[in-house]
């Protein structure tokens, strides 16, 4: 499709959703032929971080699923998800050998830490507690792994990584020689507003309809405006990202002809806005 559209038209921005599901397709296709070739790749990071692959595509049907209803702030809630994930495997795959150990490390102690739950508001205690038992002192790979996310006090360490999101883009740029701008733009226009949303602030329950950014919409064609202003820049954004993720993969695990697809993908786009 060519022309030009304006920003903000419901035209354009159903073309930057079929941008968007386009790259969902390739991520699809991706994790599809993953799955036939785990014997070719088992032991390496490719084969240990195939789910945190597979669930990126999941948050992606999602998306798709809440773009159907209108549901824009839920959408970027899940882009927010959708973003960190994709943010951590690009890091797993060239982060040192110990950082890349240590994630799944805290993978197996939260298995164990799971099985026994508990909170105290005051003088009530609420237990979520597994019948059986695991001893530790005989699962030593396993309690090595609690050991190393428990602090000097004895409190469960909550976060895999000491690493914040700009640290982990500074190791994909450097290690592995990957343009990082479409995350960092994705950064800055979706990850913040959802993690607002996420924590139920008065803020993450209406910047989606423009309060903050251009006044209150005062009709129905505004609101529908101020919506396809921000499912375009969402899409478009996440679109690019999983571009972003494809080439992060072809380092690792060539994907000539997959990366080729949502290049012509990519570069599809251009021409599309219109200049007011």
């Amino acid at each position: 499709m060519t022309g030009l559209s304006e920003f903000g038209s419901k035209g354009l921005m159903r073309r930057y959703f079929d941008f968007y599901s386009d790259q969902l397709g390739l991520l699809e296709k991706l994790y599809q032929r993953q799955f036939y070739e785990l014997d070719n790749v088992r032991g390496s990071r490719i084969d240990s971080l195939y789910p945190l692959l597979f669930s990126l595509h999941e948050i992606g049907k999602s998306i798709s699923i809440l773009f159907c209803y209108g549901q824009l702030n839920e959408c970027f809630m899940l882009a927010r998800s959708l973003l960190e994930r994709l943010i951590s495997y690009l890091y797993l795959l060239f982060c040192e050998e110990t950082e890349y150990l240590n994630y799944l490390a805290y993978t197996k102690q939260k298995a164990v830490r799971v099985l026994k739950r508990s909170i105290t508001v005051g003088d009530l205690t609420a237990k979520l507690e597994w019948s059986g038992s695991i001893d530790l002192n005989k699962e030593l790979e396993l309690k090595k792994a609690v050991e190393l996310y428990t602090s000097k006090k004895g409190r469960q360490i909550t976060r895999w990584t000491t690493s914040n999101l700009e640290e982990m883009l500074k190791i994909i740029s450097e290690k592995g020689n990957i343009q990082i701008g479409f995350l960092m733009l994705a950064i800055l226009a979706i990850y913040d507003d959802a993690s607002e949303a996420l924590h139920g602030t008065l803020y993450g329950s209406i910047f989606h309809i423009g309060v903050f950014t251009s006044g209150v919409p005062s009709t129905k064609d505004e609101l529908e405006r101020r919506f396809n202003e921000q499912f375009s820049m969402l899409f478009y954004g996440l679109g690019a990202c999983i571009h972003t993720l494809m080439k992060g993969i072809h380092k690792v695990y060539p994907i000539e002809d997959i990366l080729s697809m949502s290049t012509r993908n990519l570069e599809g786009t251009k021409g599309w806005l219109a200049n007011k």
